[in-house]
């Protein structure tokens, strides 16, 4: 069974309620001076509630799906994007009718959600810049289409990023340029030469920031997991700083497990950082007492960390459930047997027996069936037992306590 989220996350609300903050801000930017009567502000209100209602549940079900690059975000990156697009649309109100920046908008969203959340977020803020300025529709209509073609090109780039033919960008150019001209001709019937070099210019503006900016973002959101799980084995993460304040000898037995795991991935090909991230965390409810298992669920949802790790976590000792991924049998391995060794230390007088023990341990857990549903192969379990074998004089690191 396959652990579900139980509660929200204080960082994913704190980033949620922030891109509520900006875009209110941001809405009151574009209404100051813009005398609405209060039945359109009130009317206005109303929209812009809606609209975040069904976004709010909208954003928490495509990241359960797993619609975002990193499933278990934050919305960290949404939230610079949200509000770098809400920026750009507050310029729009300094550039020439028609050209403001909506195509830059809809490149951003995609580098961190997919097409359908960003075609929504576009769309609506589309709708209500041109609805607090009063425009015309042929704006309106202008910075749709925009956002659309921008969304759907930005989507076929980023699935192809290995695509850097200059006909992509060239096309981006030319929608860039084309689309707010012909709106220009209905809008105004005819055409103006200095409008007209203002759209090229601003057309090739737009282009370099997008080909220059554009697979930037997308590789600064790829590497969100990465930073993520760095960030929770990092030392002066509060929740590590929690367990070392409750006891740095509890602290020494996360780390060391979390190192033999990591190796132990490492050597049958296994997540490195999961096996880490997982082994340093495996007992982390003991912060709150018992039961242990259901606290460690609860510290680690809240903390967001990933959810193959609260996996590992709910797959403790094989308590509830036996380990279902490598990385968990992996953590159940390291963590069983550096207890084992941990609690007949003293009885051990040499490092042959603390090898018995060790292979021991291993071989009881494997007749008992512990791993047959982890995907470990027999070969991977050799060579798991190897290291933690060979790795037998790291065990000594209570005694520089």
């Amino acid at each position: 069974m396959m652990i579900e989220e139980k509660q929200i996350s204080p960082k994913r609300f704190i980033y949620v309620f922030g891109m509520f903050v900006v875009s209110v801000i941001s809405v009151f930017i574009l209404a100051y001076g813009k005398k609405l009567l209060l039945d359109q502000a009130l009317c206005l209100l109303a929209l812009f509630f809606c609209y975040w209602v069904v976004f709010i549940l909208s954003l928490i079900h495509q990241r359960k799906i797993g619609k975002f690059t990193y499933k278990d975000t934050t919305y960290r990156n949404l939230f610079l994007i949200s509000t770098l697009g809400w920026l750009l649309m507050i310029l729009t109100n300094y550039i020439p009718d028609l050209f403001g920046p909506v195509l830059l908008v809809g490149f951003l969203y995609v580098a961190v959600c997919d097409s359908s959340l960003s075609l929504a977020s576009c769309i609506f803020m589309d709708l209500l810049y041109c609805f607090i300025t009063g425009t015309n529709n042929y704006i309106l209509y202008c910075y749709c289409i925009l956002s659309i073609f921008g969304i759907l090109f930005a989507y076929y780039l980023k699935e192809n990023k290995n695509e850097t033919r200059i006909i992509n960008y060239l096309l981006i150019l030319m929608i860039q340029f084309f689309v707010p001209f012909i709106f220009y001709v209905f809008t105004f019937g005819k055409v103006n030469l200095d409008r007209l070099n203002q759209f090229v210019v601003l057309a090739l503006l737009y282009t370099v920031i997008i080909y220059f900016g554009f697979g930037v973002l997308v590789r600064f959101d790829q590497r969100e997991e990465q930073i993520a799980y760095e960030t929770f084995l990092d030392d002066e993460y509060s929740l590590i700083v929690d367990i070392m304040h409750f006891s740095i000898g509890e602290y020494l037995h996360a780390r060391k497990v979390s190192d033999l795991a990591r190796e132990c991935a490492a050597q049958i090909g296994a997540n490195e950082l999961l096996a880490a991230c997982g082994g340093l965390y495996y007992r982390i409810g003991i912060l709150e007492g018992e039961p242990i298992v259901d606290n460690s669920i609860k510290i680690a949802q809240k903390n967001c960390l990933p959810r193959e790790v609260v996996q590992i976590l709910y797959e403790y000792k094989g308590i509830n459930q036996r380990p279902l991924s490598p990385e968990s049998a992996i953590v159940q391995m390291v963590d069983s047997v550096l207890t084992k060794v941990e609690a007949m230390r003293d009885e051990m007088d040499s490092s042959w027996n603390q090898e018995m023990l060790i292979y021991q341990t291993l071989n009881e857990y494997s007749n008992e069936g512990m791993y047959d549903d982890s995907n470990i192969t027999m070969n991977q379990f050799l060579k798991i037992r190897n290291v933690l074998v060979m790795k037998g004089d790291l065990y000594d690191y209570r005694d520089n306590q």
